[in-house]
């Protein structure tokens, strides 16, 4: 079974801002915004992963951090430039292409998400996806998620909350 990523306000509480996906998947969609923007990917990628694994696959010092320690890496008030990014960039980019395009096709991935990934360098070098079988990527999937992702951020932005980020 493939690993899943959670990012959540609250664990307790069904009703607050959310957003799920599997792990391939958060591969897939790393990798898509990275091929619109570099530097804002590696953003959006640090809005997706906990304090603790950030300073961990980066060499910075822990601080007294393990792995219980669940807050995102990215600070509250960085948020509102990935939602721009994902606004402003991502979202239009995608919006260009027909919706049934699959990306892995474009992409030229090969037999492996997981190696094509990690010869990327940048921020793929910190995680090791699930073998997938690759299809599924249309650019109708990415609007719907891109989208889905951009709503939890807003969300947290407006509530001015920090969130968690778990992968199980």
């Amino acid at each position: 079974m493939a690993r899943r990523i959670e990012l959540e306000v609250d664990y307790d509480n069904s009703n607050s801002p959310g957003f799920y996906t599997n792990f391939d998947d958060y591969g897939a969609i790393l990798y898509y915004a990275y091929t619109v923007n570099k530097d804002l990917a590696f953003e959006l990628y640090k809005a997706m992963v906990s304090e603790y694994y950030f300073k961990l696959e980066t060499d910075m010092p822990l601080e007294g951090l393990t792995e219980e320690d669940s807050n995102v890496y990215l600070p509250l008030n960085d948020l509102p430039q990935v939602i721009t990014f994902i606004n402003n960039q991502v979202l239009p980019s995608l919006q260009l292409l027909d919706l049934e395009l699959d990306l892995t096709t474009t992409w030229n991935i090969g037999s492996s998400l997981d190696a094509f990934l990690m010869n990327q360098g940048s921020f793929f070098e910190y995680f090791s996806i699930d073998d997938i079988e690759q299809d599924g990527y249309t650019v109708e999937y990415f609007i719907r998620v891109f989208n889905k992702l951009n709503t939890f951020f807003q969300e947290v932005v407006d509530q001015n909350v920090i969130y968690m980020v778990s992968i199980v």
